[in-house]
């Protein structure tokens, strides 16, 4: 969570105001999602498991074309 505010304080000072941060915690075989937007986090409460990695790489894509 600390990276995610770094990446947003580091984006506001670099003039690259991004409304949304996105950030995943991980051991490789379940992971987690979060969301930083403003001064709030939102965190998955569900854990994703490799063997649906089908809806892993759903989310990553989603994320990345938000």
């Amino acid at each position: 969570m600390a990276e995610m505010i770094a990446a947003q304080i580091f984006n506001q000072q670099e003039g690259n105001e991004t409304k949304t941060i996105y950030g995943c915690v991980t051991t490789g075989s379940v992971w987690r999602f979060l969301k930083l937007e403003g001064k709030k986090i939102y965190i998955d409460d569900k854990l994703y498991f490799i063997e649906s990695l089908e809806i892993v790489l759903g989310i990553l894509v989603h994320i990345t074309f938000d």
